[in-house]
């Protein structure tokens, strides 16, 4: 059984036809597939911390940036599983 990867075009195609695409607040849904993860993790990380940031419109309506999720991803980076990251030296 093989898994389909959503593929995205060059980012510098992309912002030569849409120039405000890092900027756009898109949805939790839209999100999760952005950056390969489940709605419900997304959901478990705003309520208990950690994760990308996000933008809260009211009571209910939750945003993320295109540039903050994959600033988060790339926060992520790590050489090796042993690699704590940059917070933990």
């Amino acid at each position: 059984m093989s898994e389909t990867i959503e593929t995205l075009p060059p980012l510098a195609e992309i912002l030569a036809e849409n120039p405000g695409w890092l900027e756009e607040a898109i949805s939790t849904r839209a999100a999760s597939r952005l950056i390969g993860v489940a709605v419900c993790t997304l959901e478990t990380w705003r309520s208990r911390g950690g994760g990308p940031k996000f933008i809260k419109i009211g009571a209910k309506m939750i945003r993320y940036q295109r540039r903050s999720l994959l600033e988060w991803m790339a926060s992520q980076e790590r050489r090796n599983t042993s690699d704590a990251g940059p917070l933990h030296g």
